[in-house]
């Protein structure tokens, strides 16, 4: 976030401190507790807490060098890797209507976030920076897979809020790390700022990932559905705040977007 005077590690690392926040505001107290060592989640909250600084990086800088459209189109694409783990190793239910509704919704994210020319040309014409969207695309893919893994295998169980605030705060423990090293332990107002701006959503994305699978859902169906609940808030968001205009693909890929939602949900 160049643009704004934002550095993106320090903007990124007091979004995950917002993140850890909420989330003991909303238990009532910190989860980092005296037995934290020992819950069975806490490996895979710490490996977790090192690919989100890690990717959330790479997700900043692939928007700087590639554009925002085309880095969000390859993070929602990502929900094929917890959708096929879901389908293949979990034997979770599969019906012709969902298998139309997976590419269903590929496409539609797709249409409905190119907004102009320029983004289709894009699409087709990474050459120097092309390996950015693919991590991306694979980053994001492990950590929904990982998310989908230790709730769908009990090692959360219904402590889905403390594993959530316990990542984020690990997550910007390793960053504070990381900017101890480079001698850059300092912050400013705007990154302060926007750091909470981002941290607000981010962490009720997460938190409700985990609690739609541990209230049943299937992976194959929230991921999906997560995804294209993403696409329609940002397009109200758009249109109301920003005034953007959609073209006649965005709304095709909208309506497809409603019908692959009705199609998961048969």
């Amino acid at each position: 976030m160049p643009y704004f005077k934002v550095r993106n590690l320090h903007a990124i690392i007091v979004n995950y401190f917002t993140c850890f926040t909420l989330g003991s505001i909303l238990i009532g107290e910190s989860p980092i507790s005296r037995d934290l060592l020992s819950q069975t989640w806490f490996p895979y909250a710490a490996f977790l807490s090192l690919a989100f600084i890690i990717f959330f990086n790479v997700n900043a800088l692939t928007i700087q060098k590639v554009g925002m459209i085309i880095t969000s189109i390859f993070q929602k694409l990502s929900l094929i890797f917890p959708v096929l783990v879901g389908l293949v190793f979990f034997n979770e239910a599969g019906s012709t209507a969902k298998y139309v509704a997976i590419p269903l919704t590929i496409v539609a994210i797709i249409m409905s976030n190119l907004r102009n020319k320029h983004d289709e040309e894009a699409m087709l014409t990474i050459k120097k920076y092309w390996y950015l969207p693919i991590l991306v695309f694979a980053g994001s893919g492990l950590i929904e897979v990982m998310l989908f893994y230790v709730q769908h295998t009990g090692k959360v169980g219904s402590a889905g809020l403390n594993f959530t605030s316990t990542l984020f705060f690990l997550a910007g423990v390793w960053g504070i790390i990381i900017l101890t090293v480079i001698r850059q332990l300092k912050f400013t107002k705007n990154e302060i700022i926007a750091g909470i701006v981002l941290g607000i959503p981010n962490f009720f994305t997460i938190y409700l990932i985990i609690k739609g699978l541990d209230l049943g859902w299937d992976g194959s169906v929230l991921f999906p559905i997560n995804n294209i609940g993403v696409i329609f808030f940002t397009a109200i968001v758009g249109i109301i705040a920003f005034k953007e205009k959609l073209t006649k693909i965005n709304y095709i890929g909208l309506l497809l977007a409603i019908l692959a939602v009705y199609l998961i949900s048969q």
